[in-house]
């Protein structure tokens, strides 16, 4: 991304680079132009330390001569500099960098042997990380093939599979995002999924467990109805108890009353049978001179029957007193025993009716009893922990609700992802396939480009193909064409791509390496073509074998002298060393 305010007209560009005991290099001041710049000398002069250097001094990981930045310093000095100073000059009134209020803006990366290294923006010491975010603004990447093609990097771009091709051009387009963001997207609903699985496994425990405790309060619920039956029914048996005991005392009353009636009636018949005798004993006595023998017989025999009744009378009178005695203790046995029911019972609750006998409720009781029995261990918790377990479960249903809508938003936005990636990866092959058949034309080839795969990118592919002197195009790669051709079609390729590259400057490195004469100038065709036709791109090329000069271009000499890298500039038309 470019900085806000960067016109294609006002885009800055590498205006010099210092070495300073680097590598082969023991100071070095090289100007560059916007434009096409061509550095040549022979092998082993130092070429490609002036790209290194630029590529070390921007942040680049890459280093192919050395493993270490230490590896880099020259032999016998104990610290190397390297410095860039881009141009920020205005244009039409304003900087290539807004940000920075200064014609130049030198970025510099200091080595030790130590292995200590660090930068400076115009001469103020940054940390890499605030140094990469500033080139970023200024759509530099030092480490993207499209910018800075190293020796050897065509070679290794062939010689990777397709796959990797698709992923390369996605960086080096400034596309990654889209691929991570997708990445970001699919590991998101991953974790929501495994979540959700680890959810749903909780969630069918605490429905298991709602299901346990459920049975249990179920059996509690039973169980207290039971209990409270077994109350219900020990009450009416209670005050069955005392229903019997009153019929008793009911029935003893009764019998007490029948027998004091009856002795009320016998003690009004012994009355009368003792006024009778006295009357029949006083007639006889006061008419016994008087009266005839058979009248005497007759009044004694009268007497005697009343005197028997009498008697008769009077023994039941005795009985009945003696049986009401004995009904009476009955009765006060019986009434004490009520009392005591009646208090049992009454320790049970309010009276109810019932008209059931005691046997019959004291063996619905003892049923009961055996069903209470039956249920087993009944704990008094299990309705608390059902309504626990109750509502753990409805918080675990709503938070798998929640995370399912989580889960299918994440899947959404990896498809949305996906889409946008599929979008511009399709909008970009399509706009660089004519670009790369274009630049093909002009060496005699034809190509297509073809994605594969997209739906799954973990499987996209790209596969480039290439045709020359009028064969079919053939799948790019190490097996297939010359070593030449891949080079011609690679950069073919990757040149149709920089148009999508931010950056305000393009190198590569020996490109002609290993090439044939007809290859070579095919390459050379290219790159010259391409340059010109957006000047305002700073391109820096590095060969070791001969260019046709022209008038644009910016020639920089590199020879080696005793060891020791020489810069050789054209100045006023003649070529004078620098260093």
């Amino acid at each position: 991304m470019i900085e806000p305010g960067l016109t294609p007209q006002s885009k800055t560009y590498i205006r010099e680079v210092v070495l300073e005991n680097f590598m082969s290099h023991e100071y070095s001041r090289i100007s560059f132009s916007r434009g096409l710049n061509i550095i040549v000398g022979p092998n082993g002069s130092g070429k490609s330390s002036i790209l290194l250097a630029i590529s070390v001094a921007l942040g680049q990981s890459y280093t192919e001569r050395g493993q270490r930045l230490s590896d880099l310093i020259r032999r016998g000095a104990d610290a190397a500099r390297v410095s860039v100073t881009f141009d920020n000059r205005p244009v039409n009134g304003v900087r290539p960098i807004p940000s920075v209020n200064s014609d130049n803006i030198t970025i510099t990366r200091f080595m030790k042997k130590s292995g200590d290294y660090w930068h400076y923006i115009n001469n103020r010491f940054k940390p890499k990380a605030e140094v990469e975010h500033f080139l970023a603004r200024m759509g530099i990447n030092p480490d993207n093939l499209l910018i800075v093609m190293h020796q050897n990097m065509i070679e290794q771009f062939v010689g990777r599979d397709s796959r990797e091709k698709l992923s390369m051009i996605e960086e080096a387009v400034g596309a990654r995002g889209l691929r991570e963001k997708i990445l970001e997207a699919e590991t998101k609903l991953s974790s929501l999924s495994a979540e959700e699985a680890v959810l749903r496994k909780t969630l069918e425990e605490a429905r298991s467990a709602v299901e346990f405790w459920r049975s249990e309060y179920q059996k509690l619920t039973i169980y207290r109805d039971l209990v409270r039956r077994r109350g219900e029914l020990e009450k009416e048996y209670a005050w069955s108890l005392v229903n019997e005991a009153r019929r008793s005392v009911s029935r003893v009353e009764e019998k007490i009353g029948e027998l004091e009636e009856k002795m009320v009636e016998l003690e009004g018949r012994v009355g009368d049978e003792g006024r009778n005798v006295d009357r029949i004993l006083g007639e006889i006595l006061g008419r016994y001179r008087e009266s005839d023998e058979a009248w005497l017989r007759s009044s004694l025999e009268n007497l005697v029957s009343h005197a028997g009744l009498l008697g008769m009378y009077k023994e039941r009178m005795r009985a009945y007193q003696s049986r009401v005695g004995e009904l009476r203790q009955e009765l006060s046995q019986l009434e004490k025993e009520l009392s005591k029911r009646l208090e049992e019972a009454l320790s049970k609750g309010a009276e109810v009716e019932t008209s059931r006998k005691p046997q019959e409720l004291a063996e619905e009781i003892k049923q009961t009893a055996l069903q209470i029995a039956g249920l087993g261990q009944v704990s008094e918790d299990s309705e608390d922990m059902f309504l626990i377990a109750e509502s753990k479960y409805r918080e675990a249903e709503l938070r798998a609700q929640q995370l399912s809508d989580n889960v299918r938003k994440a899947l959404e936005e990896v498809e949305y992802r996906k889409e946008t990636w599929k979008t511009f990866i399709r909008s970009l092959i399509n706009e660089v396939e004519p670009v790369y058949s274009q630049i093909l034309s002009l060496v005699g080839g034809v190509g297509r480009i073809e994605l594969r795969n997209l739906d799954d990118i973990s499987k996209a592919s790209i596969e480039i193909f290439v045709g020359f002197r009028g064969v079919e195009p053939a799948l790019l790669n190490e097996h297939t064409q010359s070593g030449g051709e891949r080079i011609v079609a690679t950069l073919a390729f990757l040149l149709a791509l920089q148009k999508y590259v931010k950056s305000p400057f393009r190198a590569i490195d020996e490109f002609d390496v290993h090439l044939d004469p007809l290859n070579r100038e095919r390459i050379i065709n290219i790159l010259t073509s391409t340059a010109r036709q957006d000047p305002s791109i700073q391109y820096i090329m590095i060969t070791p074998g001969r260019v046709t000069f022209t008038e644009d271009m910016n020639v920089i000499v590199v020879q080696s002298v005793q060891g020791r890298s020489l810069v050789a500039m054209p100045v006023e038309g003649r070529v004078s060393a620098d260093g």
